[in-house]
């Protein structure tokens, strides 16, 4: 007997119009875009960056006044500092390099706080003493003096009093001008001290009857 049973149909293909196109992630126009856009932003952080370096590299160390300075003034390590600034084509300045030798030296006119020290105004053409101030010289032995002393130091003026008298130890407050040795040779200076004009006279005439020590003082402490 044969068997009547036919094969099933072999399954139809799928159609490919049914399967929607798959699309690469980035591709296109859009993607292109957005690399330009990398690129140039990329550009512009480099440019900015040259830049920058090239602002860092013109600053250069000037010295500046740490307080008001009045003309006459006798410049001290503590009205300085140092600041690090670019300084525009023109400006007169004083290089941080030249700190030691701006100290002792008078001002030819006034510097505001923070102001640039100019080079015109390291000198000696100024009014000075200020008006408030006197130049007193005084000659010590050694043991009256300590040896650090140099232009610009603050100094205690410290006035022993006569044989018999009831008064006390005196001390005034001045800023050592110059320092010079003495031609003996035995280890004497002689001092040039600016102090209060009030302070003058009593300064002096210790210094001649040699009552006078100095010791050297904190610029911004008391006497």
């Amino acid at each position: 007997m044969v068997d009547t049973k036919t094969a099933p149909a072999p399954a139809a293909p799928p159609r490919t119009g049914d399967t929607p196109p798959v699309r690469l992630l980035g591709s296109g126009p859009r993607r292109w875009r957005w690399l330009v856009l990398a690129l140039v932003l990329m550009t512009v952080g480099a440019l900015s960056g040259v830049l920058a370096l090239e602002r860092m590299d013109d600053r250069r160390g000037v010295l500046v006044a740490d307080t008001d300075l009045s003309a006459g003034h006798v410049v001290t390590a503590e009205d300085l500092r140092v600041a690090r600034i670019a300084v525009a084509d023109g400006v007169s300045f004083v290089g941080d390099e030249r700190m030691e030798e701006a100290v002792g030296q008078t001002l030819t006119v006034p510097v505001a706080e923070g102001g640039i020290l100019p080079e015109s105004a390291l000198g000696t053409e100024a009014a000075f003493p200020e008006r408030d101030r006197a130049v007193v010289g005084v000659a010590l032995r050694p043991g009256r003096f300590p040896s650090s002393l140099v232009p610009g130091t603050a100094v205690s003026v410290v006035v022993t009093p006569e044989e018999g008298a009831t008064a006390g130890v005196e001390a005034y407050r001045a800023l050592v001008r110059s320092v010079q040795a003495s031609a003996a040779d035995d280890g004497s200076v002689t001092i040039e001290l600016v102090a209060a004009s009030t302070d003058a006279a009593a300064i002096a005439s210790a210094a001649a009857a040699e009552r006078i020590s100095v010791v050297q003082v904190n610029p911004r402490g008391d006497a």
